[in-house]
């Protein structure tokens, strides 16, 4: 994989980053709502990539990003002075769980390297950044909603095994479930991933399901729509 991934409006240099730039990025960032929030908090900035995103779609946002690995922090914080939202992007070495700020967000928000499912064939170099359980994902709703605005907006993407976990969880911890899109990679290849927002106030839920390739691989009209903004090469057939 490059080295460096082209955005329309911003380059991620990732050299040295465990974790590339991959498709879940690509479709929280861009699903990522309110336009209105004023601050945000990316938990786990990897190479900042939902940081610069977030920064291009909502013009006035400021965004600390916390990052544990050292190298994927130096390369967050070369991302984020390069590029045209360096005043408003901020990076933070350390563990989220240790992040004593006081202050609250508006929009939280989180790619967290959650796969529950032991795999195989994972790479060791990856295995501290992919693998974590259940005990941490509960630490890690209950880190959001000390950290969430009264009318704050959490968003997150999580394998589709562990998502009902993260339901119980939120409610526990007082967070709504607002929004629920459940990811298919193809038609064929349902459930992969579940993408969802939570807030303190409830509402009415709404659910719907997305895929991001049609069957002969090609990407579909709904993703090619979706991240039209950000891709740097057109994905039209």
């Amino acid at each position: 994989m490059s080295s460096v991934f082209k955005f329309k409006e911003f380059t991620i240099l990732q050299e040295k980053s465990a974790l590339k730039v991959g498709t879940d990025s690509m479709l929280l960032g861009s699903l990522i709502e309110p336009s209105h929030a004023a601050n945000g908090l990316d938990l786990g900035a990897g190479t900042g990539v939902l940081a610069l995103m977030i920064a291009q779609k909502f013009k006035d946002i400021t965004v600390d990003a916390i990052e544990s690995d050292y190298d994927s922090y130096l390369e967050c914080c070369t991302n984020f002075k390069n590029s045209p939202w360096s005043n408003r992007l901020k990076a933070h070495l350390g563990n989220y769980f240790d992040y004593f700020k006081t202050e609250t967000y508006d929009l939280v928000f989180a790619n967290p390297p959650f796969y529950i499912e032991l795999e195989r064939n994972i790479k060791s170099s990856n295995i501290l950044t992919k693998h974590t359980d259940l005990d941490e994902l509960s630490r890690l709703i209950s880190l959001v909603s000390g950290h969430l605005s009264a009318k704050g907006v959490f968003w997150i993407i999580v394998p589709f095994s562990i998502h009902e976990y993260i339901l119980e969880e939120s409610k526990l911890n007082n967070l709504y479930i607002n929004k629920i899109i459940v990811v298919n990679s193809k038609i064929t290849k349902r459930n992969t991933r579940v993408i969802m927002s939570f807030s303190f106030i409830e509402k009415s839920i709404n659910q719907r399901e997305f895929t991001i390739r049609n069957q002969d691989n090609s990407y579909t009209k709904e993703y090619i729509s979706l991240t039209r903004d950000f891709h740097f090469k057109t994905l039209d057939n």
